[in-house]
């Protein structure tokens, strides 16, 4: 037997989701109260601010006196540092003179002593150390540093030889100094 048609089933529909209502727009709440509080004279704060203000130009003042008086303090020991090198250098020069002199005198003993050819020698030392001693006292302090700086890049190893003497030179001095202030 044959088995009855039956009806095509119509293919299910889906289903649509219902509409929705429109939602309305909910202002914020806190924003009011944010303005409200801000513009709101609040004493406290009020108070720190002012105070921090005070401070800040209470500070930049104070600091600008610092500096002020620093700049005063660093030209007054500049001037004093340069009185006392100029002093210095003019007190090297009268012993390098005096030296150059005593050496000068010296020589005519080395002379009967030793021979013309070391007289010859002192009367040359003689003459170098008070051309050292005119450089001394006709240069600024300027001019002999440069001098100086410029010596010691072209000769290190001589300038380092001299400063060693001069060291050893200064400790006699001072030493030889000391024990006649002990007699």
């Amino acid at each position: 037997m044959a088995t009855p048609a039956t009806p095509a089933k119509k293919a299910a529909a889906p289903k649509k989701a219902p509409a929705k209502k429109p939602a309305a727009k909910a202002a914020p709440k806190a924003a009011p109260k944010a303005k409200a509080a801000a513009s709101a004279p609040h004493p406290v704060r009020d108070q720190i601010s002012a105070t921090a203000d005070t401070i800040k130009s209470e500070a930049t003042r104070r600091a600008k006196e610092l500096r002020e008086e620093a700049a005063a303090l660093a030209s007054t020991a500049s001037k004093g540092a340069r009185e006392a090198a100029t002093k210095g250098k003019d007190k090297a020069a009268e012993t390098v003179g005096s030296l150059a002199k005593m050496l000068e005198d010296s020589a005519t003993t080395v002379d009967n002593k030793f021979g013309k050819q070391y007289g010859d020698y002192a009367r040359s030392a003689a003459t170098t150390v008070a051309g050292l001693a005119s450089t001394l006292e006709e240069k600024d302090l300027d001019e002999l540093a440069n001098a100086t700086r410029d010596f010691v890049k072209k000769s290190p190893a001589v300038a380092v030889g001299a400063a060693a003497v001069i060291g050893f030179v200064l400790a006699r001095m001072l030493k030889s100094g000391g024990g006649k202030d002990e007699a």
